[in-house]
């Protein structure tokens, strides 16, 4: 097992050509290896999108130090990329810039890697060390910009993209998928009683409460004021009304905190569809949307579907 650590990216500048040329074995390596550090410099500048990124790197590790794979770590993002295999031998580079941790890069191979090898590996790896930097701050600033600031569950750009997303994905499998939209009950007297910030604690326990009843698999976002999305893939109509069900049944047995003195009951109303044949997203948002309506009309704290 060989392990290399790269401390601080500060220490490890893109090497001049004199320390190329000390490092190499001949001048042919000399120029291969000048060739790939300048060609990933111009290269990782191109993108922002970590997983682009990766690969640009990788494909210039292996063209200096042949690898069986290739694998990128970040434990602070739960990110776990891998292009290639895993083998015997292994070379790892943990990345960190300001005593920040960007993960780890680990090469793989069937035979031991040499100390020349070790050395290429680290300055190529260095040169990435800001924009894998960039990437991470990019991914950090996009998921922030699909997430509710208030809640905390996604918003409704990211439902918007969930959608389309899904969507396709279950016409294109031939797997059913439906939609839940809910709403909270009485929801301006609730604001009107207790105040704004009382009415926040109720959406934010209502979102975490729904959340915590989901599946892994479900996806939650907040739509808009007091309505709430919830995207079940891989599930018919019925099995999504006994969902939507339980989940009406927890926010109506929650008891909601607003101070020490004020705890509150709220109740939600839910409308269910699923997708059909011949469906837009539009449509299918539409349906659970007339449903809630029906719910809410019929007396609240109650679950319609819409087939």
């Amino acid at each position: 097992m060989q392990i290399h650590h790269i401390k601080k990216a500060e220490s490890f500048a893109v090497p001049e050509l004199k320390l190329i040329t000390n490092k190499a074995r001949n001048q042919e390596d000399v120029a291969r290896i000048s060739e790939a550090i300048q060609k990933l410099s111009l290269s990782v500048q191109r993108t922002l999108i970590l997983e682009e990124l990766l690969h640009i790197l990788c494909e210039q590790i292996a063209q200096i130090v042949p690898c069986d794979g290739v694998e990128y770590q970040n434990e602070r993002i739960n990110v776990a990329w891998l292009s290639g295999v895993t083998a015997v031998h292994h070379a790892s580079y943990e990345i960190t810039l300001e005593e920040v941790s960007l993960g780890t890069l680990t090469a793989y191979r069937s035979h031991p890697f040499s100390d020349f090898d070790l050395q290429v590996m680290e300055w190529l790896v260095s040169v990435s060390v800001f924009p894998i930097r960039n990437a991470l701050l990019y991914q950090e600033a996009l998921a922030a910009s699909l997430k509710d600031g208030l809640t905390g569950v996604g918003n409704r750009r990211a439902f918007d993209d969930t959608l389309k997303r899904e969507f396709q994905k279950s016409r294109r499998n031939g797997r059913p998928m439906s939609l839940i939209v809910f709403d909270i009950d009485h929801f301006k007297k609730i604001n009107d009683t207790i105040g704004h910030s009382g009415g926040d604690i109720v959406l934010k326990q209502v979102a975490q409460t729904l959340q915590k009843n989901l599946r892994i698999s479900d996806q939650i976002f907040r739509y808009g004021g007091e309505e709430f999305v919830i995207l079940l893939t891989d599930t018919d109509l019925p099995t999504a009304r006994l969902v939507a069900e339980r989940l009406r049944q927890s926010i109506e047995a929650l008891p909601i905190a607003i101070n020490d003195n004020n705890r509150i009951r709220v109740t939600i109303s839910g409308g269910v569809t699923a997708i059909h044949d011949q469906d837009t997203p539009e449509a299918i948002f539409q349906r659970a949307d007339n449903a809630l309506y029906q719910a809410k009309t019929g007396g609240r704290n109650q679950i319609r579907s819409s087939v």
